[in-house]
């Protein structure tokens, strides 16, 4: 089995042994990923990694000041129309850009990436002001710190005021400071790691019995969402080694049940829906491949091999009913299109790490998809250097969102080298 990469910049472990095919060699070789990297950098660097969220209709300074602001109804629509419209209504509407911490991390984790591949030190120096910029956005709760939305949010299960904590946000940034503390040797930057996981345990626990647990998306919201509770309880897996040895049991013991909660909710054929409410049931692309990744890591960081057989059937369904017989990857498990950058990125990251860990049962299958991904990174990049947000059966959105789409693809991509 092939190990990890040593000099890693993320804080990863080895799986116990599993059985594999020889790892097939990527398509995204260096020279194709720095190809594109660069042309990207200098876009996103120019706006100080700034630039309009997929999610930020609400932001709107217009609509802010109305009546209808109020309405939940109001709100839903508003971003709906904000997220489909191909045409950025975001002037006429003065909703301004912004930096969202979410992709804020994947920068600083994708800078890293790049430091380590070539040593300059221009990439040292934004990794810096990405990891200052981020600690100045903590947001200090009674049991630890989180990171939030730049953004109002309104979900159909519920509200989220700008700058109130989620899991997600917050799992992404303490990652980021995972890998600035193990590249940077910074000690300030564990402990802000740290902080997000007191911040797990003391206010995100949605429920708890002698078997299972469910970490929230956000603090006191009524929602099971897999993605989010399986982020937990990776990055807790994560995290594990720097918790007090006094912890380090308890804290496995919640790792293990959040995972079987899980778990439980896989079909009999592999697909897994995004939460357990009746209007979470759909099966996507990206998150059956955060869960996947997920999975991967609490088996890494816990060295058990509970979970291969899970790991292996989603992923099996994840790369035969998620991608087409060409490999373009499918929205959803009945659609293929949208075809979405986030999805695109999303789905080079998993790859990247299947192959790390040496869990390519389907070489053949892994070489269409990625040969696929590929045209589609040539197809999604403008010449600005910029990655469109989405590509219909008859046309495209080209709106350059910031987090949704530079940032994913800029980690995505940096991932490869």
């Amino acid at each position: 089995m092939m190990n990890l990469l040593k000099n890693r910049p993320e804080v990863w472990a080895t799986l116990p042994g599993t059985a594999s095919t020889p790892t097939i060699p990527s398509c995204f070789t260096d020279e194709k990923a720095m190809r594109h990297l660069l042309p990207l950098l200098g876009y996103v660097r120019d706006r100080n990694y700034e630039g309009p969220d997929l999610f930020d209709g609400l932001n709107s300074l217009l609509f802010k000041s109305t009546p209808l602001y109020k309405s939940r109804l109001f709100r839903l629509a508003l971003i709906q129309f904000c997220k489909k419209s191909p045409v950025n209504f975001r002037r006429l509407f003065f909703t301004p850009g912004g930096f969202n911490p979410k992709g804020g991390a994947l920068f600083l984790m994708g800078h890293l990436n790049l430091l380590r591949h070539t040593g300059g030190e221009v990439y040292s120096n934004d990794a810096y002001l990405l990891y200052q910029r981020l600690k100045r956005l903590q947001i200090k709760r009674s049991q630890g710190i989180s990171w939030g939305y730049n953004f109002d949010w309104q979900a159909r299960a519920f509200f989220v005021a700008q700058g109130e904590p989620n899991l997600v946000t917050s799992v992404y940034v303490g990652r980021a400071m995972l890998a600035y503390h193990a590249q940077m040797h910074d000690p300030e930057a564990l402990q802000l790691a740290l902080g997000v996981a007191e911040f797990i345990l003391g206010e995100m626990v949605k429920f708890e019995n002698s078997k299972f647990i469910c970490f929230n998306y956000i603090p006191g919201k009524d929602a099971e969402v897999h993605n989010a509770n399986l982020l937990g309880a990776a990055y807790l897996a994560q995290t594990l080694e720097y918790q007090p040895p006094a912890l380090q049991d308890e804290i496995r013991q919640k790792i293990l049940k959040a995972v079987r909660f899980s778990l439980l909710d896989i079909n009999e054929d592999g697909s897994w829906p995004y939460g357990t409410m009746p209007f979470h049931r759909w099966v996507d692309n990206f998150h059956t491949a955060f869960n996947i990744e997920s999975l991967i890591a609490v088996t890494a960081h816990l060295q058990t091999d509970e979970f291969i057989p899970a790991i292996k059937q989603v992923t099996d369904y994840y790369l035969n009913h998620l991608f087409t017989k060409d490999g373009l990857p499918q929205y959803f498990n009945n659609k293929l299109y949208p075809i979405d950058v986030h999805v695109l990125a999303e789905a080079i990251v998993l790859l990247q790490l299947l192959r790390q860990q040496g869990l390519i049962w389907d070489s053949a299958r892994v070489e269409v998809i990625e040969k696929a991904l590929l045209n589609l990174t040539e197809q999604f990049q403008d010449r600005q250097g910029f990655f469109y947000y989405q590509k219909t059966a008859r046309s495209w959105n080209r709106i350059p969102y910031i987090r949704w789409g530079q940032a994913w693809m800029f980690y995505a991509l940096s991932s490869c080298l």
